[in-house]
C-alpha cells in the first residue's frame, strides 16, 4: 500500500512538472517599442516617377482600386487611365515590410488603417521628405474586426485581468484601446500576448500558432482575442458560441465587432511629402480615379443581376489581386460586406466636418495619445492631410450628396428593446454604460451643467453607430420604500383595510415614478439633441431611444447615506449591441 501511495505520489510530482504544451504551442513574441526602433530603413529618393506604384491589403477597399485600375496594371478605358495615370497596386500586408519600402523609395504610398498610419507617423516623419501625407479614406470597417471571448466575459468591462491576445502594430491596436477606455479601462488592467501574424499565414509555422484565432485554440490561458471576422466565425461556430469542435473554441462569443463599433478603424493611403510637393496633381487625379472606382463598384453591386459579366468580372480579377486565386471569388463577397466605402461624401466628412467627432483630426489626436502613453511612440507626431478643394474633384463624380445619417427606426427599435428587457435578455447585450445624475424632482437639463455629459456620451454613441443608445431614466425607491414600510406595520397591527390602501398607493407610485423616469429620460435626449445641434456637433438622433425603468434597477436597494439616495437618481446612457438583428430594427443603410 505504501509502495503504491509512493508511486502515485512520484506520478503526480511527474505531472505537475510536465511543461505546458499548449502555451508551448503558442509563438509569443514581444513588440519592439517604440516603432523606431523597429524599422532602420534609411531614406532614399523614389525610384521611378514614370508610373505609380501603389502597395494594397487584403481587403475590401482594395477592390474599388482593382475597378479603377480595370487590374493590377492600368488597362485601357480605366478609371486611372482616364485620369492620364499609370498605375501598378501589389500587395504588401506586412505593414513593416511597407514602411521600409515606402523609406527606401520603392513606393511614395503607404496603405494601412489611420492607427497603424499613426504607429509609423514617428519614424517616416524623422526625414521630412517622408514625412506621410493622409490624401485619402477607403473605407470603415463595419464587421470585418472582432473581438471573441471566451468564459464569463459578457461585456468589455469584463475583460478587467483577463489575458488577451492579438498581432503586433496591428490594426487592433486602437481598436482594442478605445474599447477599454469606454469601459472605464486601460492597458495595464489587462494582460497582453503578441503574436506576429494577423491570421494564419501561407508559410509553414512549424506547428507553432502565430496568429491569434491559432493561439486561443492552443492556448487556454487566452481569455480573448482580437482578430479579423473569417477566424471569429471559425472560434464561434458560425457565429454563435463555440462548440470545441473542429476550428472552434469551447464558449468562445463574439463581444464586439466593428458591425457595431463601426467609426473605429478607418482605411487611407498616405504618400510621402516630397512625391506630393512635386506630384500634388497625380496624387489627387489618383484620389479621383479611386472614387470614381468606388462609385462604378457601387452600381456594379447594385444591379449585379442585370451586369451579371461585368459583376463576375470584377470579383474574378480581384479574387487573382487579393487571394492568388480568381475563383476565389465568394471570399471577395465576403471582404466586400465587412467594409463600408465612405467615397466622396465620406472623405468630405473626415477630413473637413468639425462636427464629426470621429473625423481625422480628433481620431488623430486619441490616437496619438494611445501611442505615446504605451510607448509605441517616444514623441507624439501630428499627422497632415492633403488639404484637398473638394470643389475640384466634384465635377468628376457623380455621388457627392451629403452624408445621410438616419440607421434605426427609432419607434421600432425602443419597442423590441423593451420586449428584450421584459424577457430579462437585454442585459447581456449592453457594452458600455455611461451615467449621469441630477436632483430630486430634476426635470430640465441644461447645457451649461450637463455639456460634457452629453459630448462624451454623442463621442462614444458615434464610434459605435452601429449600436443603439438607449438614454434610460431611473429614480430612486426611498418615498416606495417608506410607504411600504407603513403597509407591513399596518399587517402586523392587523389594519387590514389600511395596508390594502397603501398597496395601492405603492402601485401608484410606482407607476408614477416610472412615468417620471421615462419624462426624464426623454428630456435628455431632447436636450442632448438640441446640445448637439448648437454645437454643430453631426448625430444619428434615430440611434438614440428612451426608457424609463422607475425603480427596477437602483444602484442602492436600500440607501443608507444622502449620496446613495443621490445616486439612484441617474439617466444612463446604454451602448447596446444589435449588429445580429439590424434587419429587425430595420436599421436604414447609408
Amino acid at each position: 500500500m505504501k509502495k503504491f501511495v509512493v508511486l502515485l505520489f512520484i506520478g503526480f510530482l511527474f505531472i505537475v512538472s510536465l511543461p505546458d504544451i499548449t502555451a508551448a504551442a503558442a509563438d509569443y513574441i514581444t513588440p519592439e517599442k517604440p516603432f523606431t526602433e523597429k524599422v532602420k530603413q534609411a531614406v532614399g529618393s523614389v525610384k521611378d516617377k514614370t508610373f505609380l506604384r501603389v502597395p494594397c491589403i487584403t481587403w475590401g477597399g482594395e477592390v474599388a482600386a482593382v475597378v479603377a485600375n480595370g487590374g493590377v496594371k492600368t488597362a485601357r478605358g480605366s478609371a486611372f487611365d482616364k485620369q492620364g495615370l499609370s498605375v501598378e497596386i501589389y500587395r504588401q500586408d506586412d505593414f513593416v515590410k511597407q514602411v521600409e519600402d515606402y523609406l527606401a523609395g520603392k513606393t511614395p504610398f503607404l496603405r494601412g488603417t489611420l492607427g497603424m498610419i499613426n504607429v509609423a507617423a514617428e519614424v517616416c516623419s524623422k526625414d521630412p521628405r517622408t514625412k506621410p501625407i493622409v490624401f485619402l479614406q477607403l473605407t470603415w470597417s463595419n464587421g470585418g474586426d472582432t473581438l471573441v471571448a471566451k468564459g464569463k466575459i459578457k461585456r468589455p468591462k469584463d475583460l478587467k485581468g483577463k489575458t488577451i491576445c492579438l498581432q503586433q502594430y496591428s490594426p487592433h491596436l486602437d481598436y482594442l484601446d478605445a474599447i477599454l477606455k469606454d469601459s472605464g479601462l486601460d492597458w495595464s488592467k489587462v494582460k497582453i500576448k503578441w503574436v506576429k501574424e494577423l491570421t494564419l499565414p501561407p508559410y509553414d509555422t512549424g506547428g507553432k500558432a502565430v496568429d491569434p484565432a491559432s493561439a486561443m485554440r492552443e492556448d487556454s490561458s487566452i481569455d480573448a482575442v482580437c482578430c479579423i471576422i473569417p477566424d471569429a466565425l471559425a472560434l464561434t461556430s458560425g457565429g454563435n458560441v463555440g462548440t470545441g469542435a473542429e476550428d472552434s473554441v469551447k464558449g468562445a462569443k463574439i463581444l464586439l465587432s466593428t458591425k457595431t463599433a463601426n467609426r473605429v478603424i478607418a482605411d487611407v493611403w498616405a504618400v510621402r511629402k516630397d512625391f506630393f510637393e512635386a506630384n500634388r496633381d497625380k496624387v489627387e487625379k489618383f484620389a479621383i480615379g479611386y472614387l470614381q472606382g468606388v462609385e462604378a463598384l457601387k452600381d456594379i453591386q447594385k444591379n449585379k443581376k442585370s451586369k451579371a459579366g461585368p459583376y463576375q468580372q470584377m470579383l474574378s480579377k480581384a479574387a487573382a489581386f487579393l487571394f492568388d486565386s480568381a475563383p476565389a471569388t465568394a471570399d471577395v463577397e465576403g471582404l466586400l460586406g465587412d467594409c463600408e466605402f465612405v467615397g466622396f461624401p465620406g472623405n468630405v466628412d473626415f477630413f473637413t466636418n468639425q462636427g464629426n467627432l470621429n473625423n481625422f483630426e480628433r481620431m488623430n489626436k486619441r490616437i496619438q495619445s494611445f501611442l505615446s502613453r504605451e510607448k509605441y511612440v517616444s514623441k507624439s507626431t501630428t499627422l497632415a492631410d492633403s488639404q484637398w478643394d473638394y470643389n475640384i474633384m466634384k465635377p468628376h463624380l457623380k455621388d457627392t450628396a451629403s452624408v445621410k445619417i438616419a440607421r434605426f427606426k427609432t419607434e421600432k427599435a425602443e419597442k423590441r428593446l423593451a420586449e428584450k428587457r421584459k424577457k430579462g435578455k437585454l442585459e447581456d447585450d449592453v457594452m458600455f454604460e455611461l451615467l449621469i445624475n441630477f436632483q430630486p424632482n430634476q426635470n430640465t437639463f441644461d447645457a451649461a451643467t450637463y455639456g460634457k455629459d452629453f459630448e462624451k456620451a454623442i463621442e462614444v454613441a458615434g464610434r459605435y453607430g452601429g449600436a443603439l443608445v438607449q438614454i434610460a431614466g431611473h429614480s430612486d425607491p426611498m418615498g416606495i420604500l417608506k410607504t411600504m414600510k407603513k403597509k407591513i406595520d399596518a399587517n402586523n397591527a392587523g389594519e387590514k383595510e389600511r395596508a390594502k390602501t397603501l398597496e395601492l398607493q405603492i402601485q401608484r407610485q410606482k407607476q408614477s415614478v416610472k412615468n417620471l423616469s421615462l419624462t426624464r429620460a426623454n428630456n435628455v435626449r431632447d436636450a442632448l439633441i438640441a446640445y448637439a445641434g448648437k454645437q454643430g456637433i453631426t448625430i444619428d438622433s434615430s440611434q438614440f431611444t428612451v426608457a424609463g425603468y422607475g425603480i427596477e434597477m437602483p444602484l442602492h436597494k436600500k440607501p443608507k447615506s444622502k449620496e446613495q439616495w443621490l445616486a439612484n437618481m441617474r439617466v444612463s446612457f446604454q451602448i447596446i449591441k444589435v449588429e445580429a438583428e439590424l434587419e429587425e430594427f430595420e436599421a436604414i443603410d447609408f
